[in-house]
């Protein structure tokens, strides 16, 4: 399958004057997946990472791209905080989905900031802790701590594999072992599967994630990626976050 951006309606993140500087002491902060990557402060990583709904367009089209349905099976890598399986649970009622992700951090956080945007757009009604603790409750059982290059799955297990910004934060060669697991653990070498890195097409979007990424590990141009990928027999869908 060619080159699809998974993303294409996903809100774009503003990404300056917020005084983030690379250095390896900020890189080892943000690699812990811990609080201070996604809620402290944003030059360490998110800087307060809620549900606001923004992952509800890329759930749309994943089921619309892979043809997802209820007797779907579907893996989410890197779930952060289980935003996609829970819109894609709620969009495509019946389905299996499973979530995974290294951090014990984001699962004992699923689903933050859900009861107070259910609240706010009037979907659910009731005490938003409650409605939260509901949400949570529905992916804790499908949410796994696991690192993309050992799943506890067994082989041809899912129709779909997601995974975002993820194979480019493993060192070589745990990059390829999660190309690969990618594949063992998906239907017809990853046909209907999706990989996004982080990339770029030239010299001065290299520098803009150079500067910016504290988790890439992993730093391929464009082709560099899709010459990955046929080397390890990958023949799904691939995509990049660029920083332009």
């Amino acid at each position: 399958m060619p080159e699809f951006n998974l993303l294409q309606n996903y809100p774009r993140i503003k990404r300056k004057n917020i005084g983030r500087v690379i250095t390896p002491e900020a890189k080892k902060i943000a690699e812990k997946l811990d609080f201070h990557y996604f809620d402290g402060d944003r030059k360490h990583g998110f800087g307060g990472y809620v549900y606001d709904g923004r992952w509800q367009t890329v759930a749309e089209l994943a089921r619309e791209r892979y043809n997802l349905n209820k007797d779907s099976k579907v893996l989410i890598d890197r779930s952060d905080k289980g935003f996609l399986i829970y819109d894609l649970k709620k969009l495509i009622p019946g389905i299996e989905i499973y979530g995974t992700h290294p951090s014990e951090y984001v699962i004992n956080h699923a689903m933050d900031g859900y009861g107070r945007y259910a609240k706010i757009h009037g979907t659910e009604g009731g005490d938003p802790r409650l409605i939260e603790q509901r949400a949570r409750e529905k992916i804790i059982p499908y949410f796994i701590k696991a690192d993309l290059w050992d799943l506890p799955f067994k082989d041809n297990f899912f129709d779909t594999v997601i995974s975002i910004n993820n194979v480019c934060a493993y060192s070589s060669p745990k990059h390829r072992q999660a190309i690969r697991e990618i594949i063992r653990v998906s239907k017809n070498n990853g046909k209907n599967c999706y990989i996004q890195n982080d990339s770029w097409r030239n010299e001065s979007e290299k520098n803009a994630l150079m500067n910016w990424s504290l988790l890439c590990k992993i730093f391929l141009d464009t082709k560099g990626w899709a010459n990955l990928f046929k080397e390890e027999g990958y023949e799904g869908d691939w995509g990049f976050t660029i920083i332009e």
